[in-house]
């Protein structure tokens, strides 16, 4: 990888780094970079290159920190998918671009609901467990705070404890 500037071409620092992300597919990699960076590019190659080489898409998990940057990458990828599926004839690239939405592109919260959800009684939930919203979350937690706070009783050093925990 180069990058072009008026001295002309000048290879990145990190070149190797980009190369081993698009072709080093046997390998499980964890990607940390700024952003601006190329990061969903590199990936996007890799999971192209992924599925190219036979990984069916929904076996493909990429985390990302933000739904936003998750639903970007779906997106490019499905793009990316299409373009080369239709630019090689590739029938195997245009499946994996309508399973797309299937693969695990997902938050890290998103993964662990994903297996959470998969394997409900493994982890201990009942089947069909659902994730509370925030307000729900937030309403759950002050009845459970004023049960504990009632349980305390009239205990005077624990009162001095629980006001301190409060704030």
């Amino acid at each position: 990888v180069t990058l072009t500037s008026e001295r002309g071409a000048v290879p990145l620092e990190d070149a190797e780094a980009r190369r081993r992300v698009r072709a080093s597919l046997s390998d499980t990699l964890f990607v940390e970079a700024g952003a601006g960076s190329g990061k969903t590019s590199s990936l996007v190659e890799r999971i192209v290159n992924l599925v190219a080489n036979g990984a069916p898409v929904g076996r493909i998990a990429a985390i990302t920190f933000t739904e936003a940057a998750a639903r970007e990458l779906r997106t490019r990828v499905r793009d990316e998918l299409e373009r080369q599926g239709a630019d090689r004839n590739d029938r195997q690239l245009l499946n994996a671009a309508g399973q797309v939405e299937s693969a695990a592109f997902t938050t890290l919260h998103g993964f662990a609901l994903r297996i959470l959800a998969d394997h409900p009684v493994e982890a201990g939930l009942p089947p069909g467990f659902a994730v509370a919203d925030e307000i729900g979350s937030l309403l759950e937690f002050q009845e459970a705070w004023r049960t504990f706070a009632a349980q305390l009783g009239d205990d005077l050093d624990l009162l001095d404890l629980l006001e301190r925990a409060a704030a």
